[in-house]
């Protein structure tokens, strides 16, 4: 009963982070909305598999070994910063050179979009990994945290996946398309401000250490 309860638990955490708007929810958005349903859907897969990934190593202590890594963990965090504000301007470009008739493809692999927008963020295994510390029982057995690892993936599938179903509809679609320009640029805009905000966090904690 614990163990399930457990379950619930970060069941309803995962979930509310997922609702939060970010990079991910950017990207499949973006891909179904003006690419296809299926790219929006191998978007998702990208998420899906990266969240794995993050989940997987939180379980395996790997984020605490992430916030003790210092400057190490700040380059991490750099470089997936600016791959986020590489994307943004990818999209700012694109909604500028758009055909006001036919979307214009930013990404040529919606799951390596996906794949490399959720692993840009190396805190979520420290985010995972300080959850876990908190949540999960002593002694667990083998089969809960893989029933944890299942978990969190199938929730980010179906979460992203039903995003990419409401925007990939042929109404979403055809009022995405007379807005493209603008809303390329919005969504263009979101990723150079998620980037430059992991960019700050990282030269706010430098500069605090330095005080």
């Amino acid at each position: 009963m614990i163990l399930l309860s457990t379950l619930l638990q970060l069941s309803v955490i995962h979930i509310l982070m997922a609702m939060i708007p970010g990079p991910n929810t950017v990207v499949v958005s973006y891909c179904s909305a003006t690419v296809s349903r299926r790219a929006g859907l191998v978007a998702v897969a990208g998420v899906s598999s990266a969240t794995f990934l993050w989940v997987l190593l939180s379980l395996l202590g790997a984020g605490a070994i992430l916030a003790q890594a210092g400057d190490a963990f700040r380059i991490l965090r750099l470089a997936g910063a600016a791959y986020l504000v590489y994307a943004g301007i990818r999209m700012l470009m694109s909604g500028g050179s758009r055909s006001n008739t036919v979307p214009r493809q930013v990404y040529r692999s919606p799951f390596k979009a996906g794949f490399l927008t959720t692993l840009s963020n190396p805190k979520s295994a420290v985010f995972w990994t300080s959850v876990f510390a908190l949540v999960l029982p002593a002694g667990a057995p083998v089969w809960f945290y893989a029933a944890v690892l299942a978990l969190m993936t199938v929730q980010s599938a179906l979460w992203y996946g039903g995003v990419a179903l409401l925007l990939s509809t042929n109404l979403i679609r055809t009022w995405y398309a007379r807005l493209g320009s603008s809303l390329d640029r919005v969504a263009g805009g979101f990723m150079v401000f998620f980037g430059l905000k992991i960019a700050n966090d990282v030269r706010a904690e430098i500069a605090a250490r330095m005080v």
